[in-house]
C-alpha cells in the first residue's frame, strides 16, 4: 500500500472508543434543552445552537433543512406539534454519542 494513502489500522484502543446514535427520545431532550427562552417553540437560531453542539459540519445548513422538514406552518419555529418530524429528521442523520 502506497505511503501516501493514511489508512488507520484498528487496534484495540479503537474498540474503546465507541459511538451509538442518539435514540428519538435522546434527541427530543436534547432539542428541548436547546428551547433558550421557554418560550416551547425552537428558532432557527436555537436549532442552529443544536446542531453544532451535535457536532454538525454545517449547523446553519443543518437548521435550514430542519425548517424546511418540520415548519408546516411557515412560523419559522419548531412548535411541539412539529417536533415529530424534526425529530425524524435528525435521527435520519445518525448523530452519534462518544461514548
Amino acid at each position: 500500500m502506497p505511503r501516501h494513502w493514511n489508512y488507520h489500522f484498528p487496534t484495540p484502543e479503537d474498540s474503546k472508543s465507541t459511538s451509538v446514535p442518539y435514540t428519538k427520545q435522546q434527541l427530543d431532550e436534547f432539542f428541548k434543552h436547546h428551547d433558550k427562552n421557554g418560550d416551547k417553540l425552537l428558532s432557527k437560531e436555537e436549532l442552529k445552537k443544536a446542531f453544532d453542539d451535535l457536532q454538525s459540519r454545517n449547523p446553519g445548513f443543518r437548521a435550514w433543512r430542519a425548517m424546511g422538514k418540520a415548519d408546516t406552518n411557515g412560523d419559522q419555529h419548531i412548535s411541539q406539534q412539529e417536533m415529530e418530524a424534526l425529530l425524524n429528521y435528525a435521527v435520519g442523520i445518525k448523530y452519534q454519542i462518544k461514548a
